[in-house]
């Protein structure tokens, strides 16, 4: 596992920079948080939960069907076990040890099916996460600078194309070149890639309503809204995912969710939303990883399996 203390100098520079900026968000509006009118509804907060847990759940089933796609043909237990247990390598700084562990849980399994897979997965996500990104901002009620629509816009189509087989191949047999590594030969067909960046959108929206469930608990937000929150929502995740220097995207994800919601959205609210969807989503991370884990491990210890059978 990589050692968090080689970090270079400046990744330590922006996670101080972002937790200033999200300090200073919180500090600069506490009065108006303490004096904010709550509306506690703690019904809300058990829904967010079970829609964050179905999401969770979707996003494993996808990595799943896209793994078979691959040749890594586990059982949907192993697969389940193993993506479950890599999300949480997310929380070392780095994310190195979100890859390190999928590749070790699948390591009888050839590194280089499970390197095209997980790049599909990455690829597909961020399509998806896009889309989503572009059609709320479309159907949001808000005036949206038309730069960001053409961003997203732009980053949609970019990552459809990278999900394209002959690109994708040629990109990535160019990655295995300079590793010595054998080229790859078969991919899946667009049909399939474009199904899985699909399936990505419908477990953003069940995040999303699940971080709307965390808003509606605290204030009452129309749903109206929903597109634009489930959006936004998951365009912090995929940011936060993308910024290397923070575990987990922490502070990222609700600085952007900071920025972007408190023009509709009673800041308090968010405020208290955005730490709220945190704490709710670590939990059932820790929760669905240890559930899956220990299924795997009843499940070996009654079968004699040992993670698969090696392909190659």
């Amino acid at each position: 596992m990589p050692n968090s203390n080689n970090r270079p100098w400046y990744s330590y520079v922006l996670l101080a920079i972002v937790f200033s900026a999200v300090a200073w968000f919180i500090l600069n509006n506490l009065d108006e948080i303490t004096r904010y009118n709550f509306r506690f509804k703690y019904s809300n907060l058990i829904l967010c939960f079970v829609f964050v847990n179905a999401a969770y759940i979707a996003i494993a089933f996808i990595w799943f069907k896209i793994s078979i796609s691959c040749g890594l043909n586990a059982s949907l237990l192993k697969a389940c076990e193993a993506w479950f247990l890599s999300l949480l390598g997310k929380y070392v700084p780095g994310k190195v040890t979100l890859f390190l562990v999928r590749f070790d849980a699948y390591r009888k399994y050839s590194k280089r099916k499970v390197a095209v897979a997980i790049s599909i997965e990455q690829i597909s996500s961020m399509a998806a996460g896009s889309i989503l990104f572009l059609v709320a901002l479309t159907s949001s009620v808000q005036i949206v600078p038309y730069y960001i629509k053409w961003v997203s816009c732009i980053g949609a189509v970019l990552f459809l194309l990278l999900l394209w087989p002959p690109i994708f191949m040629s990109l990535i047999n160019h990655g295995f070149k300079f590793l010595k590594r054998e080229p790859i030969k078969e991919f899946p067909p667009y049909g399939v890639l474009i199904r899985f960046v699909f399936a990505y959108i419908f477990a953003g929206l069940l995040q999303g309503m699940g971080f709307y469930f965390v808003l509606n608990s605290y204030s009452p937000v129309d749903f109206r809204y929903f597109l634009i929150i489930a959006g936004i929502y998951e365009a912090a995740s995929l940011i936060g995912l993308a910024a290397v220097f923070a575990p987990s995207g922490i502070g990222v994800r609700e600085g952007i969710l900071f920025i972007c919601l408190s023009s509709f959205i009673p800041k308090p609210a968010v405020i208290v939303g955005a730490i709220t969807i945190r704490l709710i989503t670590t939990a059932a991370e820790l929760l669905l990883a240890g559930f899956f884990l220990a299924a795997y491990k009843i499940r070996t210890n009654r079968s004699g399996e040992h993670g698969g059978r090696p392909l190659e």
